[in-house]
């Protein structure tokens, strides 16, 4: 699993300089290449769901915080990549 390169991604993200929807991918490309059990990609794709409706709106108007989002991701890959450790 990349982790450094999508912790890379989720801070520049977090920035401002990465594009949600290239964030959304890459963590989707990870999830599929790691062959995590099913629900790793159960979680991923909650979070990635509420990522792509939050990048619909204005930081005002959406009821997702970015700062919970990148914390729910982080926590993810985390976790996705101790599991992976413990496939290997």
């Amino acid at each position: 699993m990349e982790v450094n390169h999508l912790t890379e991604e989720l801070n520049a993200w977090l920035a401002g300089d990465q594009d949600t929807h290239v964030l959304i991918m890459s963590f989707r490309d990870a999830c599929e290449q790691a062959k995590l059990p099913q629900k790793y990609s159960d979680v991923l794709e909650s979070v990635l769901s509420r990522l792509e409706s939050s990048s619909l709106f204005t930081e005002e108007s959406c009821s997702f915080s970015k700062k919970d989002l990148a914390a729910a991701l982080s926590l993810w890959l985390q976790k996705a990549h101790q599991a992976s450790l413990n496939n290997s």
